[in-house]
């Protein structure tokens, strides 16, 4: 279905069911509601409220990016229109109410097409209901009617979600999830073995992971390491943020996602084989895409397995392995991220002579105690 300008179109017909809440997150309860009301009526207007610095806001889910979210979370759905009310310039409740039902009144008006309405507010508190009847019906040629909402049958609440978004995590829109996911984030230099730890990380637990953008742009352009330059760079800044973000929305997200490097591994070959000038022409796009990941643990392989010739690595980078975990870690100081680290330097024993069933567990352990997520394994 062809949805461009959804979200600017009016809704049409008389019947309208009016939804509004925090929607920090938004969450299976809400959306029965929803689909009630847009059974029940012609069209919905799905109102988020609250303002950028409520009890959504303290969790990173400031009203401005609910707004977003739920317009991308009903984007293909022609007869709901998302709103928003922006509460920071009216007094505090119950001292509010007159301006907020104004402005309720100017989000109908602006948002539906027919004249003498017939609108139903859908609430989730007996405060709302006295308060609304107070101010409604007007005398503006419309009726108004407010419903409770019955939450008997799907008892769950957003400070639940907030509280523990893990243990719900089927109760939170697949939109809203993103911002929930738990982010493993596994760093080192070339041949240290980042993606195979990524990828047994993620299929101990059938979670999502990424791969190494810049092998893949490698092996497209059919060009080697020490043939980037700073146009390949920045190519490789966003097409590895894209190929993450690809995995932290997968529907495959069940609440842990595990990515194989990032902006500031990128950053740290930039800083080490482009030439300055072209580095500080990256920087701005560096700063920006830093600034926009989040990650809950990050995991480094330092130097210590053997360098691989695989075709598309400079050999001549093995002997620079030390110099760029060195930078890596400066980095990640310089970012402020060090609290979220755990180097994997385990050695191994004369079992598992290079290490990677010690680094493995290593990382299993590192895993549970900075996010929560148990991956079960077997004993030594």
């Amino acid at each position: 279905m062809k949805t461009n300008n959804i979200s600017k179109s009016k809704l049409k017909g008389k019947k309208i069911g009016v939804y509004f809440g925090t929607f920090a997150p938004l969450h299976v309860g809400h959306q029965q509601q929803v689909y009630k009301c847009a059974a029940l009526n012609d069209g919905v207007l799905l109102i988020a409220s609250g303002t950028n610095h409520d009890r959504g806001a303290k969790i990173g889910l400031p009203l401005t990016k609910r707004f977003r979210y739920l317009r991308e979370a009903y984007n293909d759905e022609p007869t709901v229109k998302v709103a928003m009310l922006d509460e920071e310039n009216i007094p505090a409740m119950p001292d509010g109410w007159n301006q907020w039902a104004e402005m309720l009144f100017e989000l109908i008006q602006e948002n539906t097409v027919e004249e003498n309405l017939e609108v139903t507010f859908y609430v989730g508190e007996e405060e709302y209901v006295t308060e609304l009847a107070k101010r409604f019906p007007t005398d503006d040629g419309n009726s108004y009617a407010v419903e409770i909402a019955d939450r008997h049958d799907i008892q769950i609440s957003a400070t639940e979600i907030r509280e523990n978004p893990q243990a719900h995590w089927n109760d939170i829109n697949r939109v809203f999830r993103r911002h929930f996911s738990k982010i493993v984030t596994v760093m080192g230099s070339a041949s240290t073995g980042k993606s195979t730890l990524v990828r047994w990380l993620a299929r101990s637990i059938n979670a999502p992971f990424s791969l190494e953008y810049a092998r893949e742009y490698e092996e497209k352009s059919n060009i080697d390491d020490d043939e980037l330059r700073m146009d390949d760079y920045a190519r490789l800044i966003t097409g590895q943020y894209d190929a993450n973000s690809r995995e932290v929305n997968s529907p495959a997200n069940q609440g842990v996602v595990f990515l194989d490097t990032d902006a500031i591994v990128t950053r740290v070959y930039a800083k080490l084989y482009l030439p300055e000038k072209d580095f500080k022409q990256l920087e701005p796009l560096f700063q920006k895409t830093i600034a926009d990941e989040h990650m809950d643990l990050i995991l480094i392989i330092p130097p210590i397995t053997e360098y691989v010739n695989d075709g598309f690595r400079n050999m001549d980078w093995e002997e620079s392995r030390t110099e760029f975990h060195d930078e890596l870690l400066r980095q990640l100081r310089e970012f402020d991220l060090m609290d979220k680290v755990v180097i994997l330097s385990d050695s191994g024993d004369k079992r598992d002579e290079r290490g990677y069933l010690s680094r493995y567990h290593h990382a299993i352990d590192a895993v549970k105690e900075f996010t929560g997520v148990e991956i079960k394994r077997l004993d030594y």
